[in-house]
């Protein structure tokens, strides 16, 4: 297992020139970033749950991206009060060639198994993430395969 966080961690220091040029963009830095691209637009607080970190941290994250660029602030247009936060025009393109960039060996490794080698494995990946975040694992699902064998 050393290995596989040894090639995640190189992976993951490999970011795109726009985001190199933003400065010392740390771990938490970045997951923002990636977690405004899958989840969208999101308020400080709903951020801050979303990455579990405190609402404080999470409004310094905000206003450290924010000043190099990477983030847009906006007021919600249904509440003035409230701020939605979003990815800048410019942090775009460099988030989806970073996320590109990542998913694409897991697609080469995907695109070697068959339907149910594929299923078995985001089950247990599923399950791997749950237990890293100290969930309970969810109910594995019965593979087509498996609901049509008798038992012995």
């Amino acid at each position: 297992m050393p290995e596989l966080a040894f090639a995640l961690r190189r992976r993951r220091g490999e970011l795109p020139s726009t985001l190199r040029r933003a400065g010392r963009l740390g771990d938490r830095h970045i997951s923002t970033l990636v977690s405004l691209a899958v989840a969208g637009p999101a308020t400080v607080s709903e951020l801050a749950e979303r990455m579990d970190m405190s609402i404080a941290h999470a409004s310094l994250v905000v206003g450290e991206l924010a000043d190099v660029g990477l983030i847009d602030r906006d007021h919600d247009e249904r509440d003035r009060r409230r701020i939605i936060v979003s990815l800048s025009e410019k942090a775009k393109p460099a988030v989806a060639e970073m996320r590109n960039r990542h998913a694409a060996p897991l697609g080469r490794f995907l695109a070697d198994l068959d339907d149910a080698e594929a299923e078995r494995f985001i089950d247990q990946l599923t399950t791997l993430i749950a237990y890293l975040r100290d969930q309970p694992a969810p109910a594995v699902k019965e593979s087509a395969s498996e609901s049509g064998r008798a038992d012995a």
